[in-house]
């Protein structure tokens, strides 16, 4: 996977025959049990009716909750959903879970979306964002299904018997996921071959398709009953929606796994096998209920995260941090950009989600330079870019990074360019001792009890190899902040050095 490329989300939709209630009760719980597994505060029962919340549960935790009527919608429906942001190599796991229905004792729908927000970029060979480890305890308990197709998290062996419901699901016109029908080497026996291979082959498909073994004696009786879609030898076939039985053309359309490729890299396979289910999943359209969700809205009290009591020295520390830097939140004015690093500092409160916590020494030294008041502007450009992306990032509504925030710039923004905004430093410079000793950055103790944090995400201020550069911690899933901690001359690496 290229480096300046976020990994695919994994999306999930079913229904449950579970009442709205009952199936929150449950997400609650399951969430509460994994967050305390996990070492993690666990979050206190949510009330009926509560207004939408934000809690911080650890070092850079946060859980979202609210629920509420569905716009549009009988009186008696109903959303809830939740949002878990955890930190993860390179940045933030966000698994987000919501739930809807049309009345009390209608079947509940239900929307799993797990994602990676990059902090910088990805290493290449990092694989898909998998299957989440909740979604695995959750599906055997609601008894969920998509259509005619059923959602477990392990496969089917079937026998003879089971051959009809298997190709009437086939079949079926309303089927949207696919079916991934699995053979077993004839000499073979089913559970090591499942043990074996098949486990780890579709451990990538929970909640994207059904799976299904065929027994021994099943196998022959089914490749005669689809004559121009068999699968066997071990080999693994993906059954995408409208199978046509009768059709030998149509049989190109669902691919076929073969034992040759499984047996040459498991994992790559697996992956491979997923790629089909998972790109029909995220396109699947979503149904009435969940596409009446609202989007997700926190008060800006919510915003900021209420934490449960801390040591006494982390809350002197926030008490002095809020003293020191009062903030009523407003926006940058654009247009008005300074002209001279100077003025830049003394203006820095004008970015309220943003805190200076460098050395104001080495960006007033800029002053001297021949370009610094035209680099002062871009700076100052920057850092407006980097204001509004936090102000939309802190209500989850940013869409990813800072650099694909400069991708795809929402109108009336501030556009800064994309080629300007780096995720983070090369390998090289992260792992060489002096050169990340330099990027190793204040930052309050509210987010790093060392009170320093590596900073490779950056703004490339001017050209050359000496030009300025803006060094920066995203922070806005855990303290709601950006952390800038470093305005200078290009800080040492392979061309400076």
């Amino acid at each position: 996977m290229p480096t300046d490329q976020a990994q695919p989300p994994y999306r999930l939709t079913a229904a449950t025959p579970r009442p709205h209630h009952d199936t929150t009760a449950l997400v609650d719980h399951l969430l509460a049990a994994w967050l305390k597994a996990e070492g993690y505060d666990e979050p206190p029962p949510r009330d009926a009716g509560a207004p939408p919340e934000r809690l911080r549960l650890g070092d850079r935790v946060l859980l979202d909750r609210d629920d509420g009527p569905l716009p549009g919608r009988g009186p008696g429906a109903r959303y809830s959903r939740r949002r878990l942001r955890t930190p993860a190599p390179h940045g933030t796991d966000q698994l987000t879970l919501t739930l809807a229905s049309e009345d009390a004792d209608s079947p509940t729908r239900l929307r799993v979306e797990a994602e990676h927000l990059p902090a910088g970029p990805t290493p290449t060979g990092h694989g898909r964002v998998p299957v989440p480890e909740l979604v695995r305890r959750l599906l055997p308990l609601l008894d969920a299904t998509e259509g005619p197709v059923p959602l477990p998290v392990a496969a089917r062996v079937l026998g003879p018997a089971e051959l009809d419901d298997l190709i009437d699901e086939l079949c079926d016109p309303e089927r949207q996921l696919p079916t991934v029908v699995a053979s077993v080497p004839p000499a073979v026996p089913i559970e090591e071959w499942q043990e074996t291979v098949l486990g780890p082959l579709l451990r990538q498909l929970p909640g994207l398709a059904s799976m299904y073994v065929l027994g021994h004696a099943a196998l022959p009786r089914f490749n005669l009953a689809l004559e121009y879609h068999k699968v066997y030898g071990g080999a693994v076939r993906t059954f995408l929606p409208d199978v046509d039985p009768a059709s030998r053309t149509d049989a190109a359309r669902h691919p076929v796994l073969p034992r040759g490729r499984i047996d040459e890299n498991l994992r790559r396979a697996a992956a491979l096998l997923a790629r089909e289910p998972r790109r029909v999943a995220a396109e699947l359209a979503l149904p009435a209920p969940l596409d009446a969700v609202p989007q997700l809205w926190l008060p800006p009290e919510a915003r900021k995260a209420p934490e449960r009591p801390a040591h006494p020295a982390v809350r002197l520390e926030r008490c002095r941090l809020r003293i020191e830097q009062p903030r009523p939140p407003r926006r940058p004015r654009c247009g008005t950009g300074p002209g001279s690093f100077g003025e830049l500092v003394d203006r820095f409160g004008e970015f309220p989600l943003l805190d200076f916590t460098g050395d104001s020494k080495e960006t007033l030294a800029l002053d001297g330079q021949a370009d610094g008041p035209g680099w002062a502007r871009l700076t100052w450009d920057g850092l407006t870019a980097l204001q509004e992306y936090a102000d939309a990032a802190v209500r989850g509504e940013a869409g990813g990074d800072f650099k694909q925030w400069c991708e795809h710039t929402p109108p009336g923004c501030h556009r800064f360019p994309p080629r300007k905004a780096v995720r983070g430093e090369s390998r090289t410079v992260a792992s060489h001792g002096k050169w990340k000793r330099q990027r190793m950055l204040p930052v309050p103790a509210v987010v790093d009890s060392s009170c320093r944090a590596f900073m490779g995400a950056h703004l490339r201020i001017g050209g050359g190899g000496t030009a300025p550069r803006v060094h920066y911690l995203d922070d806005c899933s855990g303290s709601g902040r950006i952390y800038v901690g470093y305005i200078g001359l290009h800080l040492t690496n392979t061309r400076t050095n």
